[in-house]
């Protein structure tokens, strides 16, 4: 757990844009109102057996080749079963949306909600499924229609298709948005190689052209492509999206891809005219979502932003998340959800393997909020991954939510759900500042809660059970009576020991990897209680270093001095806090030398205390600078 940081000084953000290309998607980023997608008429399904079959044989194929490939299903849970359907059809490849596929949309909201359900209760989730699928008990399903997707080489085929629908469409006085309805008398559009006939009244291979084989592609069918990028602010440039999920859609037509390293992705598929773009924030590693109010079941699903819907050349569909003036602009919640999204893949990748300090488990579940109790810290509880937890109902009511009405909903669906939580409020005199709101500041909080994951990983659950049950019962407490000393408590009780032991290197790991990340790009204040980054800076060293060399056990304002930050950089680095020029410190640090991994090794399921660590820190090092060590750790009240 990382405590809300009082910082008043930061580097401003300055620009970004946003590299969408042109769709009818509106977003409104720049503001916090969430709008529902609106419908209009329901349209004829294209996809459907007999509108394929006839699709084939007007283009000279056998009826035959138009069998059931898929099913459109949809799907309504309970609060409790949605991110057990989430989670069941993920694991298949398989994705859901909220709105029908077959339906003309009128207007592309943020959220569709089924007009016959409560907002406060899961919409109807639809998805396109194998014709063999296999529906997971207890959740209630429909299945809507058995279809034909046309392969790759087949576009010609949905281009027939769906000429024939929108005849059916003319008839029935609808239309299909971009489309050009076309009646049963017209010759338009017949494919490449292809005539009409006046008397059969379709379409037949030009004789002579063309050749037998595969119908040629439709003109307009092309491969999506291109890169998604994200504001640094801290390094004043556009960052890669690493390994994010991009989803293509056109009717029931669907893939999935991952963006690289370098932020680019490319699908595999051929979309013809028009495709809509979705990314999440999601894969194997970690899913980011958001806490949210009164439509509670939503934030059981990852962040997820449509960029648009795309036709003609799709091979450089790119786009940036910036930052927006107003703290509560949509933007700013799809750009701390890619930020935090980087910073998974930067400790997974970059740094703890080079740094010897394990990994997080997999599959994180991580919330981020801008609410007020939560502030710009963060939380590792591992509800979703511990075997067994004791979750008080003051907990919740202190730390998940201050609204009376939804607490019994959140303890009921939280179990299971709950990973970690990152705070991005970033406050000035009690007001919300964007100008605070920086990447390195929400990076340095992503990966100090990293490294309470992957204590739980090295550790185990028995550990890390009582390490969360100490931090609960200080959070309840000094919530309630103590409230200086929110979040840790003052030391002095029996549960100090373990979280003066799991903090301590947490905040260590989490400032050295930022400096690692951004170096004298970092912001020039981190308060931790007291302002130790200002405190006879050293030069050389970023403010992030600063903090973990200026820190002082001894400071008389620091509430959480006994949590030893700087501790593990004392015994990295070869500079003696108390003879170096400049110093205000009274430590006398004679140890350098040792490592970040021999730090990590050093912890052990059955050390809860820094005592405990010590002992077997020299053990495991052969002693090395032993009456140094034990010296300095008396300097730190251990």
């Amino acid at each position: 757990m990382q405590q809300q940081d009082k910082k008043t000084e930061a580097l401003a953000f300055s620009g970004g844009s946003s590299k969408l290309a042109s769709a009818p998607f509106v977003p409104h980023d720049d503001d916090s109102i969430e709008r529902i997608t609106t419908l209009g008429v329901k349209l004829t399904n294209p996809y459907l057996i007999p509108n394929m079959q006839k699709a084939y044989t007007n283009l000279g194929y056998s009826s035959s080749l138009a069998s059931v490939t898929n099913l459109y299903v949809r799907f309504k849970p309970t609060i409790s079963q949605v991110a057990a359907l989430d989670s069941i059809m993920d694991a298949q490849g398989l994705e859901i949306f909220d709105t029908p596929v077959d339906y003309d949309v009128t207007y592309e909201g943020n959220y569709y909600q089924d007009p016959s359900i409560p907002d406060s209760l899961p919409t109807w989730q639809y998805a396109v499924v194998p014709a063999n699928f296999i529906f997971p008990s207890g959740i209630i399903n429909e299945t809507l229609a058995q279809i034909h997707i046309p392969g790759d080489n087949y576009t010609a085929m949905e281009t027939e298709g769906e000429r024939l629908a929108s005849i059916q469409d003319s008839l029935n006085g609808n239309t299909m948005y971009g489309n050009v309805l076309i009646g049963p008398n017209s010759a338009q559009d017949c494919p490449p190689c292809y005539v009409w006939d006046p008397i059969s009244r379709q379409c037949v291979p030009q004789e002579g052209q063309c050749g037998t084989g595969y119908p040629p592609p439709a003109a307009d069918a092309s491969v999506p492509g291109g890169n998604i990028f994200v504001h640094d602010t801290n390094l004043n440039s556009d960052v890669p999206v690493r390994k994010a999920r991009v989803v293509a859609r056109r009717w029931f037509k669907i893939e999935r891809v991952y963006t690289d390293n370098s932020g680019h992705y490319v699908f595999t598929k051929k979309f013809k005219n028009k495709v809509r773009i979705n990314i999440k924030f999601k894969n194997d590693d970690a899913q980011v979502r958001n806490i949210r109010g009164f439509r509670l079941w939503q934030m059981f699903f990852a962040v997820k932003r449509t960029l648009g819907i795309f036709s003609g050349d799709k091979s450089a569909i790119n786009f940036t998340f910036i930052q927006f003036p107003d703290y509560s602009a949509k933007g700013n919640m799809y750009w701390t959800a890619a930020t935090v999204h980087n910073g998974v893949q930067e400790y997974r990748v970059d740094y703890a393997p080079s740094e010897g300090i394990g990994l997080p488990p997999q599959g994180l579940k991580i919330f981020i909020s801008k609410a007020a109790w939560i502030g710009n810290g963060g939380g590792t509880p591992m509800f979703a991954k511990r075997a067994d937890f004791n979750l008080a109902t003051q907990y919740v009511l202190t730390r998940l939510s201050n609204v009376a009405s939804i607490v019994n909903n959140i303890i009921a669906i939280v179990k299971g759900q709950i990973d970690m939580i990152i705070g991005y409020r970033y406050e000035n005199g009690g007001v919300r500042d964007i100008n605070l709101l920086l990447s390195d500041q929400l990076k340095e909080t992503i990966y100090h809660e990293l490294t309470h994951a992957a204590q739980y990983s090295a550790l185990g659950n028995s550990w890390y059970t009582t390490f969360v049950n100490a931090e609960t019962y200080e959070v309840v407490n000094t919530y309630i009576s103590d409230i200086g000393y929110n979040p840790y408590g003052r030391g002095t009780d029996s549960y100090g020991p373990i979280i003066a032991l799991g903090e301590g290197w947490a905040y260590h790991i989490g400032h050295y990897l930022a400096d690692r990340r951004y170096g004298f790009n970092s912001s020039t204040s981190h308060d931790q209680g007291n302002d130790y980054t200002n405190n006879f800076p050293v030069a050389g060293l970023s403010s992030h270093l600063n903090l973990l060399e200026n820190f002082d056990p001894n400071s008389a304002t620091d509430h959480f001095k006994w949590i030893p930050t700087g501790l593990y950089y004392d015994m990295i680095d070869t500079r003696n806090d108390k003879t170096a020029i400049p110093s205000y410190l009274n430590i006398d640090d004679q140890v350098s030398g040792y490592t970040n991994q021999k730090f990590f090794n050093a912890f052990s399921s059955s050390i809860t205390t820094l005592a405990g660590y010590k002992t077997n820190l020299l053990q495991q090092n052969g002693n090395s600078q032993s009456v140094q060590i034990n010296s300095l750790f008396t300097q730190y009240g251990y």
